[in-house]
Formats: structure tokens, sequence, C-alpha cells
């Protein structure tokens, strides 16, 4: 089963910018088990504005909620 991994910016997932993946191989088998986006420059760019923009909130949480929230999954 292939698992296709998307890009995480600002709590959205998405493909690069330029559509671009790579793929994962079992080392064992050889088969191919993920195809992964491969992030550009501008997906790096967009992933620190979305950061620099969560931060004032993330920083505003006290300690045990943002346990809470790193923990949640």
């Amino acid at each position: 089963m292939m698992l296709d991994v998307p890009l995480l910016i600002g709590g959205q997932s998405c493909p690069a910018h330029d559509g671009r993946t790579f793929e994962r191989c079992n080392p064992v088998t050889g088969e191919v088990v993920s195809r992964v986006a491969a992030a550009t420059l501008e997906d790096a760019d967009a992933a620190v504005a979305a950061a620099q923009a969560a931060f004032p909130a993330w920083a505003a949480l006290a300690p045990g909620e943002r346990r809470a929230r790193l923990l949640k999954g």
C-alpha cells in the first residue's frame, strides 16, 4: 500500500508548490512505500510565515495547555 505524504503548512495539508514528490522505499524489499511532497523554497517561506503568524497565540497559552496540544494525537 502506497502512502501519500503531503506538506503541512498552517495546519493545512498541501502538495509542494511545484507538485514534485519523491519516493521512499523499504530497504529490505525495495518496494516503494510512500510518495512524499518535495518542499520548495516557496513552501519553506510559507511555513515560516504560518509559524510566525501562529506564534503569538501559542506563546499566550499556559504550559499545561501547550503540553496537552503537543501530546494530542
